[in-house]
């Protein structure tokens, strides 16, 4: 099975934010990344490295805008064989095969004007260079900047409007996608869910704009979908499963938390706890290097005991957080409420605040390593 995953990131020119990334796309399990609004240049695109994800395709502008990137895990098992990169940083199409399928790959930011336009010309590419144009295996994936459907992809506040030329774009995406004969991935799994992918602060609404679409032939890999909460960034990530055939095995790797000798409470555990040992066993053995060997062995799983209590704390908080974020959002679409949508605000900044001090961790960890 390999893990897709589309996501705006708004921008990851900050090494906080390319942080906040990686342990979103660690935590998904992600094997195919679609990103958007990378705002890199031709030069910054390769600052972007990591040993979770070392094959990166990058299309980008020359100010810094738009951008888009897509990212393979090392244990993913898609195989690209060509590539069409847009100068412009809007899409970039891939050809390859997934195990041995052979599959197309198109990742999409459209532009927030003429996007019908925009769309069909990219469609175009896709299905006429495709390997296979009578039964191809084709996913879609990105920001397309547009509603698929008025009442269940659009939430907004009492006393807003929706523009009649918003009502007109969301009818002719529609016939856009049927033109080609793509389906709606997440809306299949999902066909009477009202869940929202972006949310606009200036026009107080969210709406359903990040969507995976595929031909039938996609359809039928399809083993499942799910859309994340809007935490760091202003877009929720949107996963697809697709069954590969492959039998690749994810290897899990575990490091010392250095971090914990910087807080004050638990580096006067670790005092107390060596001095009890010390206190216990000097005079036990004769031979006085086997005492302190020992005594490395023991403070290690404290440490790796301290270590999990830790995390285990912060993934409770984490998933309530979730929880009630969900809730919230399930409220907010029933009963829109300028209430609840402060509480959706405060609940994501401290999901943030929890993902902010593992990204903390691991540029310790990044300067410990390269730079030390």
């Amino acid at each position: 099975m390999a893990r897709c995953v589309t996501f705006n990131v708004k921008g990851l020119n900050s090494n906080a934010k390319r942080k906040l990334l990686l342990l979103e796309l660690k935590s998904l399990k992600a094997d195919i990344v679609f990103l958007q609004e990378t705002h890199f240049d031709g030069d910054s695109s390769l600052r972007f490295a990591s040993h979770l994800y070392p094959t990166a395709y990058s299309a980008t502008h020359s100010r810094r805008r738009a951008g888009v990137a897509v990212l393979l895990s090392a244990q993913c098992p898609l195989r690209i064989e060509s590539s069409i990169l847009d100068p412009q940083g809007r899409y970039i199409v891939l050809h390859g095969y997934l195990a041995d399928k052979p599959i197309t790959l198109c990742n999409i930011y459209a532009p927030n004007t003429s996007q019908i336009r925009f769309l069909g010309g990219v469609l175009r590419k896709v299905f006429v260079e495709g390997a296979d144009p009578l039964k191809p295996l084709v996913l879609l994936g990105g920001d397309f900047n547009a509603i698929f459907s008025e009442s269940m992809d659009r939430l907004t506040l009492p006393g807003r409007v929706v523009h009649a030329m918003q009502q007109h774009l969301a009818i002719d995406f529609r016939k856009l996608v049927r033109k080609y004969s793509l389906y709606d991935l997440w809306r299949i799994t999902y066909p009477t869910d009202r869940s929202f992918s972006f949310y606009s602060t200036p026009h107080s609404s969210h709406t359903r704009i990040d969507y995976f679409f595929g031909t039938i032939s996609t359809l039928r890999l399809l083993e499942g979908a799910d859309m994340d909460q809007i935490t760091w960034s202003d877009h929720a990530p949107v996963t697809v499963d697709i069954s590969s055939g492959s039998g690749h095995v994810r290897q899990c790797h575990w490091r010392l938390n250095e971090s914990l000798l910087k807080q004050p409470i638990i580096r006067e555990e670790l005092r107390e706890h060596l001095k009890s040992y010390f206190d216990l066993n000097v005079g036990s053995v004769r031979d006085v290097r086997s005492l302190w060997e020992a005594h490395k062995a023991v403070m290690r799983g404290h440490c790796i005991a301290t270590s999990s209590r830790l995390k285990r704390d912060s993934v409770a908080l984490a998933r309530t957080l979730t929880s009630l974020l969900r809730a919230l959002e399930d409220k907010l679409a029933t009963y829109p409420s300028r209430c609840t949508l402060r509480q959706i605000v405060d609940a994501r900044a401290q999901l943030k605040c929890l993902a902010l001090g593992r990204v903390n961790k691991l540029l310790l960890y990044t300067r410990q390593r390269y730079y030390a």
